[in-house]
């Protein structure tokens, strides 16, 4: 159970979540999957913020600058949030029309939502030590219940596997006693709320 619940952390990790969102929204959204275009300049930029972010991470445990890649110490907490947020707002901001290339607002409001989603994180933080894993899930059934909506493509098998994703993932961070409940919880929250509203008021 133990090599399970590492393995779901493993495959469901954070840094993962942007990219696997992407890929979902192919099914969920009729613009995106005729716009190849659009769809590999947001591949792209998505890849390299999440690579990135995972690279420096990598070297800090090196370094030991954190104990361990999961920061399971709250306290070591503050600075790779705020490289994975810099990361992100980076990424945020090559969607923007001044890179002459067009994203719709729906997309800049999806990585919007992940920038506020780990902003809000990294405040957080500070003084509780919410689940980043759990934040990613969050973000990704938001955006996939937004886009849905918005296309009228809800796809119940898919909305369905990913909450089963979220509760394997809430799941295997309790078993492994990375988190506790409210820890767990409030980081699923933290994401829905912050991706839901950034594509539901087109903050982007």
């Amino acid at each position: 159970m133990n090599f399970l619940a590492k393995l779901v952390s493993a495959i469901l990790h954070p840094l993962l979540m942007p990219l696997a969102s992407l890929f979902l929204l192919l099914h969920f959204d009729p613009y995106l999957s005729h716009r190849f275009e659009i769809f590999f300049y947001l591949t792209l930029i998505i890849s390299i913020n999440s690579l990135a972010p995972a690279v420096s991470l990598w070297f800090m445990h090196k370094r030991k600058v954190i104990s361990d890649l999961d920061i399971t110490d709250r306290k070591e907490r503050a600075m790779p949030f705020f490289i994975v947020l810099s990361y992100f707002t980076l990424a945020y901001i090559l969607s923007l029309e001044i890179t002459g290339i067009f994203i719709p607002v729906l997309y800049r409001s999806l990585l919007l939502g992940l920038v506020l989603s780990i902003f809000v994180g990294w405040l957080i933080t500070f003084k509780f030590k919410l689940s980043m894993h759990m934040l990613g899930s969050g973000g990704v059934l938001a955006a996939i219940l937004a886009v849905g909506n918005i296309y009228n493509t809800i796809d119940i098998a898919w909305i369905s596997a990913i909450i089963i994703g979220g509760g394997l993932m809430g799941w295997s961070r309790l078993y492994l006693k990375a988190h506790t409940r409210w820890e767990v919880y409030t980081g699923y929250a933290v994401g829905f709320l912050c991706m839901g509203s950034s594509i539901y008021f087109e903050l982007g």
